[in-house]
């Protein structure tokens, strides 16, 4: 059974994707008479639900980073320090600025324009949101390139489907509009041509990133969700070759229009499908986010593993709660093997105000692991964790954020 986190994400990316398909849709058909009304009302309709249940999806996110209830989320001012002091917070906020810049653009009379660009930089958005936006380096910034073309990509085929299936449906029974939706349905298939390319090289580039393409595809859940995505996107291809070799070329006839009606809510129905399973794979670590277990991690400690290409780390602090902590950070190459370093230091900055930062040398112990046996932390909230490490005459610092929770009323 889905998560409610997943099910939140599904429509969330659906509303984006219909806010950004439609007004662009309208952009490509030109003048649709009696269409134009309430084919606004839909994009408007769908930035209201990107805005509720992106609220939604921040509020459920938010209580995961601060570890604590939803309620209380709610109701001791987590939810700012969530939103000012993480990426995925502020890239929430500003998610929202574009939603309603959208919503406002609709509200004006040359509407198409503005509500295609500011759902498009809505939706592109996304991507820094998810496992696309934690990447570094030049892997990374590729993941997240290809990440905007597949979600923008999305959005123009996909997101706009509803108002295309709404075109063929108003088309039938006049002449004249079916002529009309004749051409663009010829000028829409093209531009799902091109789409479908983009797609399927983002697609690759993705997979080839998140699960090490294609061995590791079936090797986790999160591999195993992508492969039932790709199955539904190529049942989605199929119908969309049906549609343009066999239904376009007999257009602007009434049964062809009716079929390429029927075929394209079939589309659009495999393609909720597909944003089901984007709800769900962004709630599961993929295959190239998976790290074996390297020791025991008390349940109260607070932990975060630091991937780079040069070295791995694992930090653990016990407990994750303000006073006085113990630190053990251990060291990794890629296959697992042991990192070997001449020094290692670990800093805490606080990304909030109240707190100093806070710098400790590590001491290697017996087991490999560098150890920080008292390390006083003042304050609950989001802090940047950084490992120093000097190593083959060089220094490589390993940064991420880590969660310091507050103290439960039994904690001394």
């Amino acid at each position: 059974m889905l998560e409610p986190l997943a099910i939140v994400r599904a429509v969330h990316f659906a509303a984006c994707l219909a806010a950004l398909g439609t007004p662009a849709f309208m952009l490509l058909a030109g003048s649709l008479d009696t269409l134009e009304r309430p084919l606004r009302r839909f994009t408007a309709a769908a930035l209201a639900v990107a805005v509720v249940s992106g609220a939604v999806w921040f509020t459920l996110v938010a209580a995961r980073i601060l570890a604590v209830p939803v309620r209380e989320a709610l109701g001791d001012g987590g939810l700012i320090t969530v939103a000012t002091d993480t990426r995925f917070g502020r890239m929430a906020v500003l998610r929202l600025v574009f939603a309603v810049l959208g919503f406002g653009a609709v509200l004006t009379p040359r509407w198409r324009w503005p509500a295609a660009a500011a759902a498009a930089m809505l939706t592109g958005a996304i991507a820094w949101t998810g496992h696309a936006g934690a990447g570094t380096g030049p892997v990374g910034s590729l993941h997240l390139a290809s990440d905007v073309l597949h979600l923008i990509s999305a959005g123009l085929w996909l997101g706009a489907l509803p108002a295309f299936a709404l075109m063929l449906l108003w088309s039938r029974g006049d002449p004249a509009r079916a002529k009309l939706a004749a051409g663009v349905t010829r000028r829409f298939s093209l531009l799902a041509v091109g789409c479908v390319l983009a797609l399927l090289i983002s697609g690759v580039v993705n997979s080839a990133v998140l699960v090490g393409w294609p061995t590791g595809l079936l090797a986790s859940s999160y591999g195993r969700a992508l492969a039932l995505k790709v199955a539904l996107f190529a049942m989605m291809l199929v119908l969309a070759a049906f549609n343009r070799y066999r239904l376009t070329p007999c257009l602007p006839a009434r049964d062809a229009l009716g079929a390429l009606a029927a075929t394209t809510f079939a589309e659009t129905a495999l393609g909720l499908g597909i944003l089901l399973l984007v709800g769900l794979l962004g709630t599961l670590a993929p295959a190239s986010h998976l790290h074996k277990p390297t020791a025991a991690i008390n349940p109260d400690a607070a932990f975060v593993h630091i991937h780079t290409e040069v070295v791995m780390a694992d930090l653990t602090i016990a407990p994750g709660t303000p006073g006085t902590s113990a630190a053990i950070m251990r060291l990794w190459h890629e296959d697992y093997t042991p990192f070997i370093a001449e020094r290692v230091k670990l800093a805490l900055d606080p990304t909030f105000s109240g707190a100093a930062a806070i710098q400790h040398e590590a001491v290697q112990s017996a087991d490999g692991s560098w150890v920080i046996e008292r390390m006083r932390i003042q304050s609950p909230g989001v802090w940047t964790a950084r490992v120093i490490i000097d190593h083959d005459g060089t220094s490589t610092a390993l940064d991420a954020p880590l969660v310091i929770t507050q103290c439960s009323n039994d904690c001394r």
